[in-house]
Order: C-alpha cells, then sequence, then structure tokens
C-alpha cells in the first residue's frame, strides 16, 4: 500500500514539474495587410485594407475577388504559410502588382539564444490563360513585443528586425524560372518572435494577346523557422532529473520500512 502511494506521489511531482518547466504560450494573432501597387512599386490611394485574423478578401481595380488564408504553427520548427487567389479585371493594367504582407506574431522558441534557419519558398498557381503569373516572397523574423502590434487595422504590423530578410523567392507559371526557394540564418533566436512574409503577385499578357477571362492568378508562400536544440540537455530535463533523485532514495527508504 505504501509503496502505491509513493508511486502516485512520484507519478504527481513528475506532471506538475513537467507543467512547470514548459514556457508559457500566448495566442497566436494575425495581421493581413493587401493593396494594389502601381508601376513604381508605390501603393494606390485607396487601394488597401489590413484586417486581423487568418483569412481576408477583397478587391482592387485590376485585382478582383482577391482571398487571402494563413495557417500557421510552433515549435522546434515554426512555420507560416500563406496562400493568394485573385482574379483579373478585363482592363487590367499589368504594369500594376498585388501585395500581400502577413504578420504572426505566435511563436515560441524552445531552444532560446541557439541558432535558426529560415527558409522562404513560393510557388505560382497556373490557373492563367495567354500571359503569365508570378508570385514572389520575401520572410523575416521580427522581436517582441512588435512596435506596432497586430491587433490594429490601422498600420502594418512592424518591429525590430531579428533575422532576414530573405533574398526573394519567385516562381511563374507557366514555363516557371526563377529560385523558388531561398534562406537564412540567425546566429541566437529569442524565445518569442514574430514572422513576417511579403508577397507580390503579377500578371502579365503574352506578346500580342490578352490574358483570358477567368483567369487567375497567386499562389502560395511558405516560411518556416528551424530552431537548434541546446549541446547540453533542456532545462526541463535537468529539472526533472534532479527531482526525481529524492523521490526514488524516498522509495527504497520507505521499502526498506516495510520489510523491518
Amino acid at each position: 500500500m505504501v509503496l502505491r502511494k509513493v508511486r502516485c506521489l512520484t507519478a504527481c511531482l513528475i506532471a506538475a514539474i513537467v507543467t512547470l518547466a514548459v514556457p508559457g504560450r500566448t495566442l497566436a494573432e494575425s495581421q493581413i495587410l493587401i493593396q494594389e501597387l502601381d508601376g513604381s512599386g508605390n501603393a494606390v490611394a485607396g487601394q488597401l485594407q489590413i484586417t486581423t485574423g487568418t483569412s481576408a478578401t477583397f478587391s482592387t481595380t485590376n485585382f478582383t475577388g482577391i482571398s487571402v488564408v494563413t495557417s500557421s504553427g510552433s515549435g522546434a520548427i515554426g512555420s507560416l504559410t500563406t496562400s493568394v487567389s485573385s482574379g483579373l479585371a478585363s482592363s487590367l493594367d499589368s504594369t500594376h502588382t498585388l501585395q500581400v504582407i502577413v504578420t504572426n506574431d505566435g511563436f515560441i522558441n524552445p531552444f532560446p539564444g541557439q541558432p535558426g534557419q529560415i527558409s522562404n519558398s513560393a510557388g505560382a498557381s497556373s490557373a492563367i490563360v495567354g500571359g503569365t503569373n508570378t508570385i514572389t516572397g520575401v520572410t523575416q523574423l521580427l522581436g517582441l513585443p512588435l512596435t506596432i502590434p497586430v491587433t490594429q487595422t490601422g498600420s502594418v504590423a512592424s518591429g525590430t528586425v531579428i533575422a532576414g530578410p530573405t533574398a526573394v523567392a519567385t516562381d511563374t507559371r507557366p514555363g516557371g524560372g526563377g529560385a523558388n526557394s531561398t534562406s537564412g540564418n540567425s546566429s541566437s533566436l529569442p524565445a518569442a518572435y514574430a514572422i513576417q512574409q511579403v508577397i507580390t503577385v503579377r500578371a502579365t499578357p503574352n506578346a500580342g494577346s490578352e490574358i483570358a477571362s477567368g483567369s487567375t492568378v497567386g499562389g502560395t508562400v511558405g516560411s518556416t523557422v528551424l530552431t537548434n536544440a541546446a549541446a547540453v540537455p533542456a532545462p526541463a530535463g535537468l529539472v526533472l532529473g534532479l527531482c526525481a533523485i529524492p523521490v526514488l532514495g524516498l522509495r527504497r527508504l520507505l521499502r526498506r520500512k516495510t520489510r523491518d
């Protein structure tokens, strides 16, 4: 009976230690900016929307039925994936581009202070006839707290850049071409950080033709952050190992007493 109680006490103690040793998690927040840029890369007046959340819809003069959807995951591998889809106006000005900026501040690094690697990829969709669809993506990491948080819609989220920006990843369909995967490194990642993606989409008619009605442009940009484990045991493991020693000693002591 005594040994059974000790086993129960040991299990409870271990569960409590593990719970306390795991870093606190905060709810992730996301912000999405959608805007049309002119041929010089400037935002077109009135063609801008900023929303919070993981999805957004919008329309501008040259890009219609815009849909943006994001998904994320946090841990030893942090990830942010954004899918963009848009129709095209019949009177498309092909010098204009669609820009999407996505910021997510909910990433937890289980190995703070260790180096990390950023991967940035872009893949264009193929639902276009009579022209090409090009998507580009850049990824950077921002320190927390952000200077402009993702919870407001007056300005695009911003903060101190702690890693990146990566080189531009680009993909064109049909035809392919370009570097559709780039990477970067960080010598030391903090315990929490934000990922920000800057995405642009361009539709270009083929020479002497027009893009067919019903064509869509866009694609997917993916960002991953791989954090490296420390060479020494994680703090949670050390705490667990040290606390287990007195518990095991207590168990042996009680076993001897029951035999006596």
